[in-house]
């Protein structure tokens, strides 16, 4: 069996992660949501946003290594980003700025709609926060998001002020995944057609 490797990615993997992101999330609904039929020119635009964020130490990214190929990413917020976010929430910076002209107007209007619907039902405890997991679709079913969730997990675990782990997802059979490793529901919201399982996994469940 393979080992899995789990380590931070950085600039240098963004081509590899872009290819991820744009097979593991074409036809998901959230992306068709946002991004319409401009999904496969905005990720691109999404990818650099999630790796300038990581570079800058506003968020970990974090990637799964099969025999030094890169198979599975998560991004994850920090507790501690998770507080400053509420204090500089009006502040814009420049890789936003970019981000928010690149995908265009309707599309930004969508982001924000699921960004406040993520914020309306988040929990009041410390924890960090799974924004995207994604898995090479040829490479799934051989434990790389296990592997991947562990990791978080364990990070969760050895942080003083973290309760735990939070996530959410827009498809029943990822709320059944996300179950076998500890999860619960927290609470469910509607966001025009899509439906949003806000979910929940306390330190050491």
């Amino acid at each position: 069996m393979s080992t899995i490797e789990i380590t931070n990615l950085t600039t240098k993997d963004m081509d590899d992660i872009m290819t991820i992101f744009s097979e593991a999330f074409e036809n998901y609904p959230i992306m068709e949501f946002i991004f319409n039929d401009a999904y496969k020119e905005s990720i691109k635009h999404l990818t650099k946003f999630i790796c300038d964020g990581a570079s800058e130490g506003d968020s970990l990214l974090l990637g799964a290594f099969v025999e030094g190929k890169l198979e599975g990413i998560a991004f994850i917020t920090s507790p501690d980003n998770e507080e400053n976010n509420n204090d500089v929430e009006n502040t814009v910076t420049s890789s936003e700025e970019t981000f928010a002209k690149a995908i265009g107007k309707e599309a930004l209007m969508r982001l924000e709609a699921y960004l406040d619907l993520k914020k309306a039902n988040k929990l009041s405890s410390p924890h960090f926060y799974i924004n995207t997991l994604a898995v090479n679709p040829q490479s799934q079913g051989k434990g790389i998001g296990r592997a991947i969730l562990s990791h978080i997990h364990q990070i969760s675990e050895q942080h003083s002020d973290s309760h735990g782990v939070a996530l959410d997802t827009q498809t029943q059979q990822n709320v059944g995944y996300y179950q076998r490793f500890g999860y619960a529901v927290s609470s469910t919201a509607e966001l025009e057609n899509v439906k949003n399982w806000f979910m929940f996994r306390p330190n050491f469940a």
